[in-house]
């Protein structure tokens, strides 16, 4: 049966991965079949540049929902489904992480991507590419295409351990009936694509494209969680892998840590589009139209995170509200742990500390806004009638987008933006900066009993936080980096559920956030101890997500396997 492949133009505009001039010579623009598509070049490039802003493929600071949301770092003001997770309430019949986006059913969005891109990779080596030019670019193409589908099936993984390897297209009347491939083998597919994608890959491409840094990036994170307790037995051989794969991207010396003097060029290291340690990176174009829910749009995820009334922000949601259980952890600018209070203090708990609270968080008292509107977060409530609460509290002036927790996000977004005078920010998302790949290479090499080698990457990112070279315990050291590094870049959720210490982290203790109340005198206290919510962990068997009732269904084979779920 012919197949018609139809498209929004307007899409393969945005995607800003490069123009083709044959497709204004097709009729019609709105369709093409498959023989048009598979028989010129450019049109199979449209197809696959089509692949990159797929749901799956969404950059966090797009969202309305962050992975981050789920771990003690942030806590999601409006809920949109978040309670599943934090509650691990999630049931084959119930199986989705969070409301919107691939968050929604991730095995229905995953494996609908990755059926695209098989189709892309049945059908590119026999697409025409006439001269040593079209050839290197059909074959530089094929890539991408085993990047991509390896991307999609990383995240299967990720969250589901054992899935259907499937890497064909079904014809319409075939019947489906596959199982679940163990764990070691879904690893070794993706490193398998990964492998191929790599010989094939440059290690420059146009913005946004996969390159031979992204695929070695995105191995060395595969083989990583294949070494990790959640995915299987671990054992020197596997550490040895993810090492190697790691060490592998920092010896190709085409990425390195910018170097900051304070807090001010960390936080701006998060919107340059020219950071030098991105190895994959997804880009916006500025002039795209301002689409809330669109993926090759942040307005959405902007909203989201800043504090209500900020005056360049269309007066944020205060979706994402940073906890005081974060801020606890958060070492003293000479790298001594912070000590907290006991009770109620009226000394302010966030100054003295390392440079990456005031980048990455927003504060009472903190400077936001544009322009003129720039003014101070105000986050208090008052102590009697004579106080006027803050603008930003839960009795000011924009209280229903009040943060719960007295803090919000500020990682990752440009102060001197002005949303109102522009359609569209162009802050870049980093899915892999080296930072990441010296962290793996890390963990890898304590786990190896490497210690000093360990300790020198380590010491690498404290070091351009401006702190000083950890002393005590090398694990410790190593999480805490972990964790405030990568601080709401979706990793933690991730790297707890591969250490299979969820419980700890459910169980432990309840979210909690801090309470200002300001004085007539103008003196604040802060109440660090304020009750936010209280996560439940329901047992190991939440570890790996639920597949779909209706999946099930399709396959007797699956639906038998899952009666032993997770196996």
């Amino acid at each position: 049966m012919k197949k018609i492949f139809k498209y929004m133009l307007v899409a393969f505009a945005a995607l800003s991965l490069g123009s083709c001039t044959s497709l204004l010579d097709q009729e019609p623009l709105d369709s093409f079949t498959d023989e048009a598509v598979w028989g010129d070049l450019s049109l199979a490039e449209v197809y696959l540049n089509a692949q990159y802003s797929c749901n799956g493929l969404r950059g966090e600071n797009s969202k309305n929902v962050r992975y981050a949301c789920f771990v003690d770092e942030l806590f999601h003001k409006h809920g949109y489904g978040t309670a599943n997770t934090t509650h691990t309430e999630y049931t084959p019949s119930q199986p989705y992480i969070w409301y919107y986006e691939e968050g929604w059913r991730p095995w229905n969005t995953f494996y609908g991507n990755i059926s695209r891109v098989n189709l892309f990779l049945e059908n590119i080596d026999g697409v025409p590419a006439e001269g040593e030019d079209n050839v290197d670019k059909r074959n530089r193409m094929k890539g991408e295409g085993l990047f991509l589908r390896a991307w999609n099936y990383h995240m299967l993984y990720a969250i589901y351990g054992r899935v259907v390897l499937v890497d064909h297209v079904y014809d319409l009347d075939a019947t489906f009936d596959e199982g679940l491939s163990d764990m070691d083998a879904v690893a070794d597919f993706i490193v398998k694509d990964l492998d191929a994608a790599i010989a094939l890959l440059p290690l420059e491409n146009e913005s946004g494209r996969a390159t031979k840094g992204a695929a070695m990036a995105l191995k060395a994170r595969v083989l990583l969680y294949k070494a990790s307790p959640l995915f299987g037995t671990p054992s020197s051989a596997k550490w040895q892998a993810a090492s190697d794969a790691a060490k592998a991207v920092i010896d190709l010396g085409l990425y390195h840590l910018a170097p900051v003097t304070g807090w001010e060029d960390y936080a701006a290291l998060f919107y340059d589009n020219d950071n030098p340690e991105g190895i994959w990176v997804k880009h916006y174009d500025p002039n795209h139209p301002d689409a809330w829910s669109d993926p090759e749009s942040t307005t959405m995820g902007v909203v989201h995170t800043v504090p209500p009334g900020p005056g360049n922000l269309y007066e944020g949601w205060g979706t994402f509200d940073v906890t005081q259980n974060l801020i606890d952890k958060i070492q003293m600018a000479d790298g001594t742990p912070y000590v907290k209070p006991s009770g109620i203090t009226t000394e302010n708990p966030w100054e003295g500390r390392e440079i990456r609270l005031k980048a990455n968080i927003l504060c009472d008292g903190d400077l936001w806004g544009y322009g003129d509107d720039e003014r101070e977060v105000e986050v208090y409530v008052g102590s009697d009638d004579s106080v006027v609460p803050g603008k930003d509290s839960s009795e000011g002036e924009y209280w229903w987008n009040a943060s719960n927790t007295g803090y919000s996000m500020r990682k990752g977004m440009d102060p001197d933006y002005d949303m109102y005078g522009t359609t569209q920010m162009d802050w870049p998302w980093f899915y892999f900066r080296l930072s990441e790949i010296y962290l793996d290479y890390a963990e890898c090499q304590i786990e190896l009993g490497n210690n000093a080698e360990a300790a020198k990457y380590i010491n690498l990112v404290r070091n351009r936080a401006l702190l000083p070279d950890f002393t005590g315990d090398i694990r410790a050291a190593y999480r805490y980096e972990r964790q405030m590094e990568l601080m709401f870049e979706g990793q933690w959720w991730f790297d707890k559920r591969r250490w299979k210490e969820m419980d700890q982290e459910y169980n432990a203790a309840p979210i909690i956030g801090c309470k200002i109340v300001k004085y007539p005198d103008g003196h604040k206290t802060y109440d660090l101890n304020n009750v936010i919510d209280q996560r439940v962990w329901n047992g190991d068997q939440c570890y790996f997500y639920p597949i779909p009732q209706d999946e099930l269904n399709k396959s007797s084979k699956l639906k038998e396997q899952y009666k032993t779920y997770p196996f």
